[in-house]
């Protein structure tokens, strides 16, 4: 069938095969591997927008600065921040309590669009509780 100095060539064609695989993801993972630094927050997934969104509302209410927490808004490349903010409240709302700590998370939303002056009718028993 194959003749032993065939096999004898597939075998170092493997070994050659496997060590250019082991070196590549060395040289990939260990010695250079890829560093994002300074990203545009303009290119995250929708989903990630919304969470960074909930992100910021948290930290509003840790350290109460507005002016922050709009200029981290507009960083997200919306065209208009403020309204992108309000429908991030809104769908967060109307998920109830699909996801873990979503009633924190709205308390943080609600009270920044209410700082910023933005309002919708379901942000209502929310800001009666504060």
């Amino acid at each position: 069938m194959f003749s032993a100095e065939r096999l004898g060539t597939m075998g170092w064609l493997a070994v050659g095969l496997l060590a250019g695989i082991l070196l590549g993801l060395l040289v990939g993972w260990v010695l250079w591997p890829t560093q994002f630094t300074d990203a545009d927050l303009t290119v995250l997934q929708e989903s990630y927008r919304r969470d960074y969104t909930v992100m910021i509302a948290a930290n509003y209410t840790l350290d109460g600065d507005l002016m922050g927490a709009r200029r981290r808004l507009f960083q997200l490349g919306e065209t208009d921040p403020e309204a992108w903010l309000l429908a991030v409240t809104v769908e967060t709302i109307l998920q109830g309590t699909a996801a873990p700590d979503a009633a924190q998370d709205v308390q943080h939303l609600v009270r920044l669009c209410r700082d910023l002056g933005l309002y919708s009718p379901l942000m209502e028993p929310y800001l009666s509780s504060e």
